[in-house]
């Protein structure tokens, strides 16, 4: 897997998958004061997966919320596991820490890049040091 690259953010592709719709708005906010090139946003896992498969609209990153109605994250990278997702992702959730760790370690098992995973609220900084920017 070559090695994720962040330095020009304009070049990338994001995609939010969120239920919160103040969750959604602060990471679709900062992402696009950050410089990022397209930035979508999905509701839930399973439109976040439709997403994810439409070829006229490609993912680079993907920011999951592990807990959403329907699909929730860890199900969410069972199906782009199974897809071979090349993006990466990042994590975001309000769990324990413990839990995002364990779910950080799941989706690696299964051949899956996580960039890291974010406690909320998410932060500008926070983006950064996952992505593995220096502003």
């Amino acid at each position: 897997m070559p090695e994720f690259d962040a330095s020009d953010l304009s070049k990338l592709s994001f995609l939010v998958i969120e239920d919160d719709r103040f969750a959604q708005s602060l990471a679709t906010g900062l992402l696009e004061q950050m410089g990022a090139g397209r930035v979508h946003v999905a509701d839930d896992g399973l439109e976040g997966l439709a997403l994810v498969e439409d070829p006229g609209r490609p993912v680079d990153v993907l920011l999951v919320d592990l807990g959403m109605p329907d699909m929730g994250g860890v199900e969410m990278m069972r199906y782009l596991a199974e897809r071979d997702f090349p993006g990466a992702i990042v994590l975001v959730s309000g769990a324990a820490s413990e839990t995002l760790a364990v779910a950080q370690e799941l989706a690696k098992t299964r051949g899956l890049r996580v960039l890291g995973s974010i406690s909320k609220p998410l932060t500008r900084q926070a983006l950064n040091d996952v992505l593995g920017r220096t502003e």
